[in-house]
């Protein structure tokens, strides 16, 4: 019985001990079980390599027309002295059209038109279905190859899946303000996909043209030896990827097209959280644009003024163009789809930070 009682006296301490160690420490061991996207959002704190303009926003609705409800996501080119924006603009109805503004400094607009430079024209972007629905010509990119404007964008008739677009016009036409010039459009990307942020490398590689373009949540390139689009690009060559448990866990692509660096291209990207949160984030790419070489850790640029924070699309930085003057990187971006702004930062300094992560 003596022998029974001390089994069970010890069966008993243990049993309480168990109990103890779970009540102390099980607050601890929840703790370490956390979603680890939401860990991340708590726990970053970094400096932003890129600094807003104090002078933003630099663009605003304005007006009872084509640009009522929101300016924003500017393709950029900087030409005869000026950066020249091509900005998404939306009616009270919801259409987009491009609009144009000019910047000699970069920082202050000098000029602005009234109507737009560039509406739909074709079918596939006309407006089918609810009149007040999104349609029409939006996020428009721009690269200068060969003495011509290259502007690719997103094309929607507000009834099927949106569409990549690409039109031109010559860079006299385009000086002279011939907006009748701009070629007619044509659709580049396949029927039922989710396939947006279009782009095209300012060089051709091998005699090919390099475009980018997001499929679903990955950056995507694909290879054309002519910009005729007799039919739709069919190629995903996976260039950029979002990261599980980070910043950009749930979607990237690109901004504007990548910039031309000594050693290859930069590329600034936008990433997507899981609360909706739209950041920017920078990597570096080989020669021959397809191969990526560094990434950023950390973003370098969110969400944190009031236009960016609350708008048509809440917590959102969103940019289609950058231009690079000496040291100065300027990335245009569209702050909560409304408002257009501009935020500057050092290309050494970046430049640096990608390149320290190269083995």
């Amino acid at each position: 019985m003596t022998i029974v009682f001390y089994i069970l006296a010890l069966f008993l301490t243990a049993f309480t001990a168990g109990i103890l160690i779970g009540v102390i420490f099980a607050p601890l061991l929840q703790k370490k079980m956390v979603n680890p996207a939401r860990t991340y959002q708590k726990k970053y704190h970094h400096v932003e390599m890129l600094q807003r303009s104090v002078h933003n926003p630099l663009l605003q609705p304005r007006g009872n027309g084509f640009e009522e409800r929101a300016v924003f996501n500017a393709a950029t080119f900087d030409l005869d002295g000026s950066v020249h924006l091509l900005y998404r603009a939306m009616d009270k109805n919801n259409t987009s059209t491009v609009g144009y503004a000019r910047t000699k400094d970069a920082l202050h607009i000098d000029e602005r038109l009234d109507t737009p430079i560039y509406v739909p024209r074709a079918d596939f972007e006309q407006k089918k279905g609810d009149p007040h629905w999104n349609s029409g010509c939006e996020d428009p990119r721009v690269s200068i190859i060969d003495e011509r404007i290259h502007m690719t964008y997103t094309a929607y008739d507000g009834v099927h899946s949106p569409r990549g677009a690409y039109t031109s016009i010559s860079i006299d036409d385009f000086r002279k303000h011939k907006w009748e010039k701009w070629d007619m459009p044509v659709l580049i990307t396949p029927e039922n996909v989710d396939d947006k942020d279009i782009g095209l490398l300012p060089q051709t590689i091998q005699e090919n043209y390099v475009l980018y373009h997001r499929v679903y949540n990955d950056i995507c390139a694909d290879t054309v030896s002519t910009l005729s689009f007799r039919k739709p690009i069919t190629l995903c060559i996976e260039i950029l990827s979002p990261r599980p448990g980070m910043w950009d866990e749930v979607r990237v692509g690109i901004t504007g097209p990548p910039i031309r660096i000594s050693d290859g291209w930069l590329l600034i990207y936008h990433g997507v959280s899981h609360d909706n949160t739209y950041r920017f984030g920078a990597a570096l790419l080989k020669e021959n644009g397809m191969e990526i070489t560094a990434r950023t850790i950390e973003p370098i640029f969110e969400p944190t003024e009031p236009y960016e924070k609350n708008g048509i699309v809440n917590n959102v930085v969103f940019s289609c163009g950058v231009v690079v003057r000496e040291d100065t990187i300027f990335v245009y971006y569209g702050g909560g789809d409304r408002v257009l702004g501009v935020a500057t930062g050092s290309m050494k300094n970046l430049l640096h930070t990608l390149r320290a992560q190269i083995t």
